[in-house]
């Protein structure tokens, strides 16, 4: 009987064993499959925001090209209208120094 005893203790020890090995491998593989996951939605997170990074440096540089072309816009239609005013108000600067040198 104190035979049969021990031999069940033993037994459930040696299940014991078995099962905390089991769950430690579980564990193992859960933890690395949470690893795995996590790496893949960092390098998905990293992609977007790489992505939309590239688009809203496209639009701030079409937009900029967009500002440029209309700032050159607006010098030579400046510079049309100077070119008027000059060719309009020219002679009569000129006439107006000879004036008062005269």
């Amino acid at each position: 009987m104190a035979r049969e005893i021990i031999d069940a203790i033993r037994q459930a020890e040696l299940e014991g064993a078995r099962k905390t090995a089991s769950a430690e491998n579980e564990a193992e593989a859960i933890l690395q499959k949470a690893h795995e996951e996590a790496e893949a939605i960092k390098k998905e997170m990293t992609e977007k925001a790489v992505s939309q990074a590239q688009k809203e440096e496209k639009e701030a540089r079409e937009e900029c090209g967009r500002m440029m072309e209309e700032a050159s816009r607006q010098e030579k239609e400046e510079s049309l209208r100077l070119e008027s005013v000059l060719e309009e108000k020219g002679p009569q600067a000129v006439e107006a120094v000879l004036k008062e040198l005269m």
